[in-house]
């Protein structure tokens, strides 16, 4: 895991509010595994811990709900937590 990199971009943008997308649910991405890691960089090296906002799926049993109507929803609900809403 690259403490210094993810300490130095956190510092470097330090009004910025740090978040972690996925597409897969929350109990089988990389998040249970990025986020204490993030916090360790931030606090031991920026001494200003960083807590990561999960946008994604909630915890789940399955990898994916094998329907795409839900599919795009969940899809669209990502998006928008991470980017706003869209304006057309």
């Amino acid at each position: 895991f690259a403490f210094d990199k993810v300490a130095l971009y956190c510092s470097k943008y330090g009004n910025a509010e740090v978040i972690w997308a996925q597409q897969e649910p929350k109990n089988m991405g990389a998040y249970s595994y990025v986020l204490p890691r993030l916090m360790t960089a931030t606090r031991e090296i920026n001494n200003n811990e960083k807590r990561a906002r999960y946008v994604g799926r909630l915890v789940s049993s399955a990898p994916a709900t094998g329907m795409s109507k839900i599919h795009l929803k969940e899809y669209r609900d990502i998006m928008e937590g991470v980017f706003g809403e869209a304006s057309e």
